[in-house]
């Protein structure tokens, strides 16, 4: 659900207080940019699986820090923090919030379309997804 991610930060702009759309798109992939960086670094992991069915045939096993829900949350507390410092006095309250929904929206939206791979608490069971990516004649339209 690479694309539905940015439908919320497009919402979020026609709020009054909502941030840019810039910073809207930073804050529904944040998750994934600390993801990708994470796994370039060897601390999450994920492996191809020619054996998944799919759109994605990727086994994204180890991803405590960015798709759990609570590290989702931490990052999500972060990134509204750090709108706090910037911007306009008029913004801070209601933009952060924005920013922290904004960033939680991507674990909602994986929530879909992942399969049993994201963690409530860190990599701890149970794992949550209810695996759209299996079903492309499905995921595909939604996406869209």
């Amino acid at each position: 659900m690479f694309i539905g991610h940015y439908a919320p930060a497009l919402a979020a702009r026609a709020l009054p207080q909502g941030p840019a759309l810039a910073t809207g798109f930073i804050a529904v992939q944040l998750i994934d940019v600390g993801f990708f960086t994470l796994s370039w670094l060897g601390i999450e992991k994920w492996r191809p699986n020619l054996a998944l069915e799919g759109f994605t045939p990727i086994d994204l096993y180890f991803m405590p820090y960015t798709h759990s829900l609570l590290g989702t949350s931490a990052w999500a507390l972060a990134a509204a923090l750090l709108y706090a410092l910037f911007a306009p006095s008029g913004k801070r309250i209601a933009g952060s919030l924005i920013i922290f929904a904004l960033v939680v929206s991507h674990w909602v939206l994986d929530l879909l379309v992942h399969r049993h791979d994201l963690g409530l608490l860190g990599d701890a069971e149970p794992k949550l997804g209810f695996g759209l990516w299996d079903w492309p004649m499905i995921e595909a339209p939604l996406e869209i």
